[in-house]
């Protein structure tokens, strides 16, 4: 018997230890990829704040000793924000509100319905992406500088349409589901439409809705939390753009565009003389970028957790 009672108490141990290996092992392992996430942020975060001296300084390492906000308003001066927050705001929303309802609607059709060619057509969808949009960029910029109804605007008024420098582009391809990883928006709705439950749908026949009503008084409402995800998602990749924005917009200023000629510019174009002092400002820039996708990050977390787990994408 203390032999036996000996055992026992050895596998408990063994797998009170186990348990703690594997628990130690998946902290190192979120803490090792935090790190590697958030150092960068952090860094430029706290280089924005700091001045030539302390870049000078061998003391300061991380944190500034002389603190200033003279780097944002270099930035905010050399980026011109105030002409840029309208159209940096509205092409992303305008897209991906259009982009949101476009892949409701092509997901629940993958979703729910059964048709020849389905298999196909999905198959497209995956497809879409992993393609990469340079390869795209040229002929969609063809489509949209002479834009046609198969030949039938030219045929009546004797020219075709020019659509660069205006939001259409970008709402043509959020109908069309062509745009900026609709494929993957496609994708997530559909996973969470299919595990919804039929009876859903039988439920609201019997009571007498169409089609059409029960996917508005249903699906839709069951859906807000995935339809939330997918416009934040598309939202922050139009953010971030500056491929299609610097394609078909070239009139309009964006955030994107200017930022990446703020990292490409040299100081005597941005009017500062010191090279370490262009560098500060430039932190800054980038602070003023990411910012709002932190924010909104932040205040969206609980859509982003809750939907894709529903969705089933994750496991």
């Amino acid at each position: 018997m203390p032999i036996r009672n000996l055992d026992v108490k050895k596998a408990k141990a063994l797998k009170i230890g186990g348990k703690f290996g594997v628990s130690l092992f998946r902290f190192i392992l979120i803490a090792g990829i935090s790190f590697v996430i958030l150092f960068p942020l952090a860094s430029k975060l706290l280089a924005s704040f700091m001045t030539v001296e302390d870049i000078y300084d061998m003391s300061v390492q991380y944190i500034p000793k002389h603190f200033t906000l003279e780097n944002y308003a270099l930035a905010w001066n050399f980026l011109d924000m105030p002409s840029l927050i309208p159209s940096t705001l509205f092409y992303p929303f305008i897209t991906s509100l259009v982009t949101m309802a476009s892949a409701t609607v092509v997901a629940y059709g993958f979703a729910r319905y059964e048709f020849k060619g389905k298999g196909f057509l999905f198959i497209l969808v995956v497809l879409g992406m992993v393609i990469p949009p340079d390869l795209v960029l040229l002929p969609l910029y063809m489509n949209f500088r002479y834009f046609d109804f198969f030949g039938i605007l030219k045929l009546i008024t004797g020219s075709s349409l020019n659509l660069l420098d205006t939001p259409f582009p970008f709402i043509i391809l959020g109908i069309t589901c062509t745009g900026l990883k609709n494929g993957l928006y496609i994708f997530m709705m559909r996973q969470y439409f299919r595990g919804l439950p039929k009876e859903l749908e039988e439920a609201a026949f019997v009571d007498g809705a169409s089609t059409f009503k029960a996917f508005i008084k249903i699906f839709i409402p069951s859906a807000t939390q995935i339809m939330m995800t997918v416009f934040l998602f598309s939202f922050v990749w139009q953010w971030v753009d500056d491929l299609y924005t610097s394609t078909f917009i070239q009139n309009v200023p964006f955030l994107s565009t200017e930022m990446s000629r703020l990292v490409a510019t040299g100081t005597v174009s941005a009017g500062i003389s010191n090279m370490t002092q262009f560098g500060l400002m430039r932190n800054a820039g980038i602070v003023f970028f990411i910012a709002p996708l932190l924010i909104l990050y932040i205040v969206c977390q609980k859509y982003f957790t809750e939907s894709i787990e529903r969705s089933g994408i994750v496991g």
